[in-house]
């Protein structure tokens, strides 16, 4: 366990979003110190073949399990467990997949969104007001990153948020002279911590 950790730690280290500086830079509650089935970070792929994005592998190393931004909490891979990115992730798109492919789709799509991209999005996180992320795994838009949608599956439609989880990061909370923001109010740069229970 602590050497895939380290490992991947030393594979981040070595990735241009270092070398670009890019970071999250959120103030922690308290020291995380549930980091999830970390080994799936590296062994787990997307229908197509490609792994989870460099940006959020960083982020689960770095804060683990929790709320960020008094909001989302971004799920991580951990077994069976309730909040697990693969539990979670199946029964956010149990709720409406069915709909897609029977072309009965309930829920605004537009500005971004479209029936194709709504069949190959994968939801990671989630907010107590209603919030979904979701990565286009066929997208590309910097090497081993995914473009981000947020909706409410409500008035919200489907919006294209970032193209990474550093830049997704930025914009909710208007941080950085390169953002664009997503809400009129920006979100807080805080995580809070969760433990697992049970």
């Amino acid at each position: 366990m602590i050497l895939v950790k380290a490992s991947l730690y030393l594979y981040l280290l070595t990735s241009s979003y270092f070398m670009k500086s890019q970071k999250f830079d959120l103030k922690l509650s308290e020291n995380p110190t549930e980091f999830g089935d970390t080994q799936s970070l590296e062994t787990y792929t997307f229908p197509n073949g490609k792994g989870f994005p460099d940006s959020y592998k960083e982020f689960v190393l770095t804060y683990g399990y929790g709320v960020a931004l008094e909001e989302f909490l971004i799920y991580i891979p951990m077994g069976d467990y309730g909040d697990s990115l693969f539990v979670r992730s199946e029964e956010i798109k149990n709720t409406y997949i069915e709909d897609v492919y029977n072309n009965d789709i309930w829920f605004e799509q537009e500005p971004d969104g479209s029936p194709e991209l709504l069949k190959r999005l994968f939801p990671f996180a989630s907010s107590e007001n209603g919030l979904y992320l979701f990565w286009d795994y066929d997208s590309n838009p910097e090497p081993h990153e995914f473009d981000i949608y947020l909706t409410d599956f409500r008035g919200t439609g489907f919006k294209k948020v970032g193209g990474s989880l550093y830049s997704v990061i930025n914009n909710l909370t208007h941080y950085g002279p390169e953002h664009t923001p997503v809400f009129n109010n920006p979100k807080e740069r805080i995580f809070r911590c969760l433990q697992r229970r049970g």
